[in-house]
């Protein structure tokens, strides 16, 4: 993507960057949460690379860019869950299921962890995100 990037970008262009941090990604609400296996098991099948966010000055500075700005973001699932609930908490329940870690059953109980949880204002969700400006040398 960044050789791309690169091979695109003007002499003197800016790069945005915009990457989940999924090393960071919990569903947990105390140590050894059942439901934060959904998150992990979504991280094992769905994310390519979790810390790939980590590398990315690097990566950036090796594809000869220079880094005007990094900076980090914080974001939490309450009340309202939107993409952590069909993605994180569905699709690693199913992924667990799918693999044979656990049973059908089992993550449907998951699902209806995560959902009660919400009725009763105990769900939580974190990741972090990081965001990278860079400029290509004129």
């Amino acid at each position: 993507m960044l050789r791309e990037a690169m091979r695109v970008l003007r002499p003197g262009g800016c790069l945005a960057v915009f990457e989940g941090d999924y090393a960071t990604a919990t569903l947990a609400t105390r140590s050894e949460d059942p439901l934060n296996a959904c998150a992990e098991s979504f991280r094992e099948h769905f994310v390519h690379d979790p810390w790939l966010v980590r590398r990315l000055p690097a990566l950036l500075r090796a594809a000869g860019v220079e880094l005007l700005c990094v900076r980090s973001f914080s974001y939490v699932e309450t009340s309202k869950p939107g993409f952590m609930l069909a993605g994180w908490v569905d699709l690693g329940a199913d992924a667990l299921s799918y693999s044979g870690r656990i049973g059908a059953d089992m993550a449907a109980a998951l699902k209806a962890e995560a959902r009660r949880r919400i009725a009763s204002g105990e769900y939580f969700g974190h990741i972090a995100y990081m965001s990278l400006v860079a400029r290509k040398p004129a």
